[in-house]
Order: structure tokens, then sequence, then C-alpha cells
């Protein structure tokens, strides 16, 4: 496969924390792109220090950071801020993810760095976006999760509201950031990348918000509510709409599978062996006959193993699988066969595994290339490029903007 991935011509600066804008630089930075991520002297990204792993650089942080430089910025000195906007002046792509008017309080806001960088695509991720009565609110994942409706459809059926076990919101605004960036690319090659007043005038700037992302993934519930005025609870394992489509109990443990149209029901009727479940021929039958259809099947499913039926599903033709933990999918065939889980040597954390990058592309191997780096590993190496002269480089560090004592204190 080519060394070069499809955004290796691509440079990225971030100044993001936690999970949200991390995981997408972590995105771009695995197709090719060179990421550059700005952190706070001494300090840096908390999520250096959330959760297992060596001091700084925990698992957490390893996983949304890998194939990425840390350079440490004091944006509150003018020496700091200058050497950021050098920084941007040669980047294609800004991504931020602090909170509302942050960047513009340090003197990166977009129209700074437009000043220096037409061209630059900005992206801006928030709790709330930057627009709406709640713009200025602090916004985490679990509170988007309540807070946009994911959270009330989530959790045992008839129980409580629990929210998805992973950071639904941060992963998924991460991703819709990174389709905006490749939209944004587009949009300004198209453009010639030029601002003005005219037609062809580019703005590249865009923000979203953990609770857009999280509004946007309730997706039919929406559209249901304005056609029923229903409004639904936690959902189980069960679909909204569509019957069987659910987790089972087996003999030893746990199987899911649905029928996905009517002209198969007889097929799964032979698979079930349950002849009065032949009486729902029809999707709207067996919704309307939920709990008797669904108790027939759990109670055929029960008298044999979770082996007997993924091999009789997958034989006749149906979508299934067997409930896995970490651990099974950690070592799961098909999860190693397409590089979702990669194996990799950190030189402070040992041998430990990453999530790899969904897409996959004939040609490129979306790899680790660099772990995950320590605080302002690559200060040195960076600014030396962008200085242009040592003296300069001299100067922008006798005046703090890399951490440290600064004349001006």
């Amino acid at each position: 496969m080519s060394g070069q991935g499809p955004l290796s011509d691509l440079t990225v600066v971030e100044m993001t924390a936690h999970r949200a804008g991390p995981f997408c630089g972590a995105l771009l930075a695995d197709l090719g792109a060179e990421i550059v991520k700005i952190e706070r002297p001494e300090v840096g990204d908390p999520a250096r220090d959330q959760g297992p792993g060596p001091a700084g650089k925990s698992g957490y942080f390893m996983a949304n950071n890998r194939n990425k430089k840390s350079v440490t910025l004091d944006l509150k000195t003018e020496a700091g801020r200058e050497a950021a906007l050098e920084l941007l002046a040669e980047a294609d792509v800004f991504v931020e993810n602090f909170g509302y008017g942050v960047t513009e309080k340090l003197g990166i806001g977009y129209e700074d760095v437009c000043e220096v960088n037409e061209g630059v695509i900005y992206a801006s991720i928030k709790g709330y976006g930057e627009t709406g009565p709640s713009k200025e609110k602090k916004g985490l994942d679990l509170i988007l999760q309540a807070e946009g409706g994911i959270m009330s459809v989530t959790g045992p059926e008839g129980g409580h509201p629990v929210k998805v076990g992973q950071a639904i919101g941060d992963l998924g605004a991460g991703m819709f950031a990174t389709i905006a960036i490749l939209a944004r690319l587009h949009e300004r090659d198209r453009r010639d990348g030029t601002r003005g007043t005219a037609d062809g005038e580019f703005v590249g700037k865009f923000d979203i918000g953990l609770f857009d992302t999280i509004v946007s993934l309730m997706n039919e519930y929406l559209t249901f509510h304005s056609m029923t005025g229903e409004v639904p609870g936690p959902q189980g394992t069960s679909h909204q709409s569509l019957v069987p489509y659910q987790l089972f109990e087996t003999a030893d443990g746990h199987v899911v599978t649905g029928v996905p149209s009517d002209d198969r029901w007889d097929d799964f009727v032979d698979v079930v062996g349950r002849e009065e479940l032949r009486a729902y021929q029809t999707n709207d039958e067996r919704v309307e006959n939920e709990e008797t259809v669904v108790s027939m099947i759990q109670e055929e499913f029960s008298k044999r193993t979770t082996d007997h039926w993924l091999s009789e599903l997958t034989e006749h033709g149906f979508p299934n699988g067997p409930l896995n933990d970490v651990a099974d999918v950690v070592g799961h065939d098909q999860a190693r066969a397409r590089g979702l889980v990669r194996p990799h040597d950190d030189p402070d954390g040992g041998e430990v595994t990453l999530p790899g990058h969904p897409v996959n592309f004939p040609d490129f191997d979306t790899e680790i290339r660099r772990p995950a780096p320590r605080l302002g590993e690559h200060t040195d190496e960076v600014f030396a490029d962008i200085a242009d002269e040592q003296t300069r480089l001299d100067e922008w560090r006798a005046g703090g903007a890399f951490g440290g004592s600064s004349d001006d204190e």
C-alpha cells in the first residue's frame, strides 16, 4: 500500500481538549494529515490524566491523539499569540473546541486568523454551537445526551433512562466536523479561497454543537413524533418500528437478530420452529402484537445455545450476532482483519491496543505512524521551522510563548 494518505498534503492545527475536537483531529491524522496540537504549558489537554495509563498520557488521550505533534503555547502572552498566528498562517485547517468566545479573547478568533491566512478552514466545536439562546452554556456529552433527547429513549424498556455507553455526542460531533472540514476544503478549491463580497465569497468558518449532534442522531424519532404526537420512553434492545429486531436470551448467552422484510417472515418462522408465529405475516401485525410475538420467539431461543442460533440464522441469511463485551471485540477476527483494533507499542505506555480508522482504502493503510505525543514534545521542532530566524525563536521563548517565565512578568 502507498505510504501517502489522501490528506497527506494537509496541515491542521488544533487547539482541543477532551474528546470531540481531538477525535476530529485523529480522523484527519489517520488519513495522512499533519496535525499540530496546541496545548497549555505544564497543563495540556486534561484527558492526559483521565483514566489508566502512564503519567501525562492516559489511554483516553492515546486513543484520540495518535499521529499528532504537540506544542505548548501560552496564548496569554503577546509572544505566544504571535507564535500561534505564525503557525496558523501556514495551516489549511484550524480545529478548536474551547468555550464560546475563548479563541476571540485569546486573539486567535476567525477574523484574527484570517488576517494572516485568508483561506483557512476554521472549525469550532461547542456544546451548543455559536448561535441560539444556549450558545454560552457549558456543555458536556452527558448533559447533551439528556437535553438532546437520546437518553430518554435509551435504557431497559419500561425502566429509567440511561446514557449511551460511549460519548456519542463528542464522537459524533468530531465526525460531523470532519465531514464539514472536507466540504469546506472542496469549496475553497472551487472558489479559489478568496474572501470578499462578490458572489464567489469564501467563508471558511463553521461551527457544530454536541447538542446539534445528538438532536440530529435522534433521526426518525423526531419525524414520528410530528406524525403521532407520541413520546417514546426507553426502548431496551428493541426497535421503534420493526418487530422482531432485538436481543434474545439463549440457553447459554444472548443473540441479536431481526427480520428486515415481510417476504422473509415465513423463512424466519421455519428457523425458529414455532408455527403460531406464521399468523403475523406483516410488520404492522407484529408491531401490534409485539408482546406475544417476542414472547414466542424468546421461548424458542432459550432452548438452544448461542452458537446454534448464530449458525442457523447465518445459514438462512438473517442478520445476527452475539452480545460481545470489550474483550470479545478486541479479540474479534473481523475487527482485527479490518484494522479496527491496532496493537501499538507506545514509548511510555508499552504494548496497548488503539482503535483503528473505520474506513478502509485499497491503496492506503490508515496506520498509526506515531504515538500520541508527550506534552510539548514537538515545540522546538515545529517552531524552528516556523520562525524565519533563530533570533525570533529566541524572542518568542524569552517572551514566555512556550511556557515558563516571560520578560513581561
